[in-house]
């Protein structure tokens, strides 16, 4: 496989493997989306304080190894396409709680249970693993990887931007939260009528 080959569009596997890294890269956005604001958050919740969003931080990642294991078992039993997709739309909902979030208990719970969208990395290398044949995968995994974690940086790069020229006031981190959750849970429901589990016949 070549580099050139990302660009054959009508390729399934090529196809297969752009939806995958963008769900992947959805989902990083989104389990990064409360850092770039940070700032804005103590300032529009001011009964919040720095050591609040430190223990935010701890619980954004906190279940995120015990959610990877049980979502390969899931993966072995339904596949990637419908836990791929169940996954984003089912991790909406914290990020929107979040957004929305009016003490600092659900906050925090809400970050605690969004950390498991850090399981999605297992998810795209199982689909990916199924669409490429064995000469190819090392080249699709590492593609989709790349790409797909560059979400996070994405998320620290666009969402200050967003927060104070979309929505704009003390609430606007909320707005762009918001906005990437419910994204997030829309692609969800594209990527099941999008993709099959590797190849039909």
């Amino acid at each position: 496989m070549q580099v050139s080959d990302i660009f054959r569009f009508k390729n399934r596997e090529i196809k297969a493997l752009h939806l995958t890294w963008i769900a992947f890269f959805i989902c990083f956005y989104v389990w990064f989306n409360m850092a770039p604001l940070a700032s804005s958050i103590l300032k529009s919740a001011s009964w919040l304080t720095r050591d609040d969003l430190r223990l935010f931080a701890i619980a954004n990642v906190a279940l995120t190894i015990p959610a990877r294991i049980l979502v390969g078992m899931a993966l072995d039993r339904y596949g990637p396409r419908r836990v791929f997709s169940v996954l984003m739309v089912t991790m909406a909902v914290p990020t929107l709680f979040f957004a929305f979030g009016t003490s600092r208990e659900q906050l925090f719970v809400s970050r605690l249970v969004l950390s498991s969208v850090g399981a999605s990395f297992v998810v795209g290398i199982h689909m990916t693993a199924l669409w490429f044949k064995p000469r190819d995968i090392g080249f699709a995994e590492g593609f989709y990887a790349g790409w797909g974690n560059f979400g996070s940086a994405a998320a620290a790069m666009t969402l200050p931007t967003i927060a104070l020229t979309m929505f704009g006031g003390d609430d606007g981190w909320r707005w762009a939260v918001a906005t990437s959750g419910v994204f997030m849970g829309l692609y969800g429901i594209f990527y099941w009528f999008a993709i099959t589990d590797g190849p039909t016949k």
